[in-house]
This record gives C-alpha cells, structure tokens and sequence, in this order.
C-alpha cells in the first residue's frame, strides 16, 4: 500500500517534527510504501540531525511551490498535485485540504487553523497588534475556508487529536464527534535514563523551552525570575528559535538580570536536554498550549514543571492540575513557584513526577499509532 504523506519539515522547529519522524518510522515498521511529499526536501535529514536520530528511509519527492506560497497553503498546493499521483492513503498535519475529500488519509492534528478563526486566543500576537498583521489575518480568514475543510470530516479519513484541548476544539469547530485523543512522542526514556544513570546532582536552574514569540509569555518568566534573583544564587536558561528574541535581551537589560540569565538561540536537542538534567525546574508560561512536550522531556529529566493553570495541556494532562508540578497564575505566583523550586528541590518526590513522563515514551506512541493505522485500514 503506497502512502503519501505531506510535510514540510524545519519549517517550524519544535514537537511536530518529532511526531512526524515517529509517524514515517511507525508507517514504514508496519510494512507501508511510503512516499514524503515535501516543498523542503533538505527538512527531513535536518530534522533527524536535530533531534540525534536515524533519518526515515522513505521515498522523497520534490514538491516544487510557486514563490508566494506560505504555509499552510503550501500544503494544499501539494496535496492537490498529489491526487494526481494516485497514492492509497494520504497523512497530513492541522489541516485537511478540501483537494484529499474524496481520497482516505490520516490527519495528526496538533491544532487546526480552522479552530483559531473561532478560538482567537490562539492567534499569535503578530496578527493582532500591527495594521499589517490584521490585514494579512483578515485575508487568511478569507481564503482558507476555499482551500481547507472546515466543517465535517469525510468519512474515510481518521482525525487523530495530540490533546485533550485540541480534541474538544476539533470536535466542536467541525461538528463531529469521532476525533482520536493520542498524545504526541517524546523521547521520555531515552532522557529519563541518562538522568537515571548519570544523576550528579541539580544545579540552582531554571530553564524555559519554546519559540521565542511573545504568546509564549517569556517576558512573564523574566519578570517572575528577577524578583528572585536576588534571593537565591539561581540562573534562567531561556532555551528556544529565533523569532523574538530581541525584546528578551532588551528585558533582561532592563531588569538588570543580565549576570543570571542564559539565552540559548537554536540549541541542538543534545544541549537542551544536557541543560535539563541539570535543571531543578523548568517552567512554562504560555496560557494557550494544547499539549507542551518541552514540560514532558523536563520531568523526564527530574526537573519540576510550573506550569500556567488554565484550560491547557501542560495544567490539564501533564501535571494533572498540579498533582505532578506546580501551577501558578499570575507573575507573583509564578515567582513564589521558582523560588520553592530552587530552595526546597529535595522534598518533592520527584521520582514520581519523572515516571509521569514515562507513559507519554515515543514507544508508547509509535504502538498505539500502529494499532490505530490498522483499524482504520481494516475498516476501509
């Protein structure tokens, strides 16, 4: 059976590149043909270089886009011409190219751009805050619903949501009720034995993981941290990709925090996780993620979460509400939080908290994924 998969990767470094590697390897154990439809052909072996691991073998093609092409839409300009190719099953991410109805496909949704038309508290700031930015959402909210399914789900494709939120936002903005919950892969063994094996003791470190983009609230992590430091002999590592990192930089100046704080732009996985093990705490301060594998890779590493409560995946599915890490909601709280962190580490069962992490392995992943991609397949 010949299946397509659609993906550009390095396009946006983070988690969803780890769930599409581990879908191609899961595609390929099962005995699928798999063919990588992609605009970025150098993505893939970037990827893997990234995250230390072995590069899928699968069939790579060349989707060469016109120029204005941007994701998503990128997406559907593929997609469209690889109807013409006749593969049996299509996979896609987020979105559902209206071109793929009436073929079978999967779609791993890590959070839809449909659901962001009607949840705007999910819109990044870029496009809420400049003229510029509004026009251009005006625009994609114009376009989008022309190229990309918004409402139903064609009855031989298979929705897979990465979370609890992203499953209730799928369910409601399409009107449907069979969305898969299956939570994303991560390396939680591989990072929990090293930690395991080699445990030399936590250093007074905090560390934040993310796209530095203000949505992300990192200025929030700055604010709490500096009302700490100068209590404790603790250091911020800000760890993350380049987008917004100036406005950081120019904040740790003003605080006057500049000798506590590290900020690591584009650090390869093998220094994120050496900087966890190391790590008492690692927070996390964005208001509106579905999921948050940075928060699963830290406990892993036996390093507290303080995350944000609220209707988000770090509160929700991670920490349990708190019964694995701690939550916090506004700056004051979220300094409280480090400060307990640094100065109390050692009365928290943080073995507990790191075989949390455990249940959420890339090997737990890639089996139910597995089982999933059969029955479906059974019920064609």
């Amino acid at each position: 059976m010949k299946v397509a998969v659609i993906y550009d990767f390095a396009t946006h470094p983070g988690g969803g590149d780890f769930v599409m590697l581990n879908i191609l390897y899961t595609l390929k154990e099962i005995g699928l043909e798999v063919h990588l439809l992609t605009s970025r052909p150098e993505g893939l072996q970037k990827s893997a270089s990234f995250f230390e691991v072995k590069t899928p073998a699968v069939n790579l093609h060349h989707m060469r886009l016109p120029p204005y092409f941007k994701h998503p839409y990128s997406m559907a300009y593929i997609a469209c011409k690889a109807t013409k190719l006749r593969y049996d099953i299509y996979v896609v991410s987020d979105d559902l190219p209206k071109c793929l109805t009436q073929t079978a496909g999967i779609n791993y949704v890590h959070y839809p751009h449909v659901a962001r038309l009607k949840h705007k508290e999910y819109v990044a700031d870029r496009y809420k805050q400049t003229l510029r930015g509004k026009l251009i959402w005006k625009f994609h909210e114009s376009l989008f619903p022309r190229l990309f399914v918004t409402k139903g789900k064609p009855s031989r494709w298979l929705f897979i949501a990465n979370s609890l939120v992203t499953q209730q936002h799928v369910k409601e903005v399409f009107n449907i009720t069979d969305v898969v919950l299956l939570h994303p892969p991560v390396r939680a063994k591989k990072i929990y034995n090293i930690w395991k094996e080699h445990r030399a003791g936590k250093e007074n470190i905090i560390v934040s993981i993310g796209r530095f983009e203000p949505e992300k609230r990192t200025l929030d992590v700055l604010r709490a941290f500096s009302r700490v430091a100068p209590e404790t002999d603790a250091k911020l590592y800000l760890i993350g990709f380049s987008k917004d990192e100036h406005n950081l930089l120019e904040m740790v100046k003003q605080l006057n925090i500049s000798d506590k704080v590290r900020i690591l732009i584009n650090a390869p996985w093998g220094t994120v996780v050496e900087t966890l093990l190391r790590a008492k705490a690692l927070v996390h301060a964005a208001p509106h993620e579905p999921f948050g594998i940075a928060v699963v890779e830290g406990i892993a590493a036996g390093a507290i979460p303080i995350v944000r409560r609220g209707f988000n995946g770090p509160w929700l599915e991670i920490t349990k509400e708190g019964r694995y890490g701690i939550g916090f909601s506004d700056v004051e709280e979220l300094a409280n939080a480090i400060k307990v962190a640094v100065q109390k580490y050692d009365t928290f069962d943080i073995e507990s908290i790191s075989l949390r992490a455990l249940y959420l392995d890339e090997e737990i992943f890639r089996q139910k994924f597995a089982n999933l991609v059969k029955k479906f397949f059974s019920q064609l």
